[in-house]
């Protein structure tokens, strides 16, 4: 019985968080490599700026992992 208690437990306090976090963690991935793949398209002299998904991607990435690292640290599901 107690240990059925403390995976229900994992599962309500570290499962959550955990997965934002790799969702952060992955849309950041994806945000880095489109930026990557419109660098090297665009020549240095020509001004130009990435794609709004490109900018998107980085901004739920790097919010997704900051909300799954304080879920981790707080012990609480976000």
């Amino acid at each position: 019985m107690s240990e059925s208690f403390r995976s229900d437990k994992f599962l309500q306090t570290k499962a959550v968080p955990i997965l934002i976090l790799i969702t952060g963690l992955t849309l950041l991935w994806m945000g880095n490599q489109e930026f990557q793949q419109f660098q090297a398209e665009v020549e240095s002299y020509v001004p130009a700026r990435p794609d709004n998904s490109t900018i998107w991607l980085l901004i739920f990435g790097a919010a997704a992992s900051v909300a799954g690292a304080i879920g981790l640290i707080r012990d609480r599901i976000i």
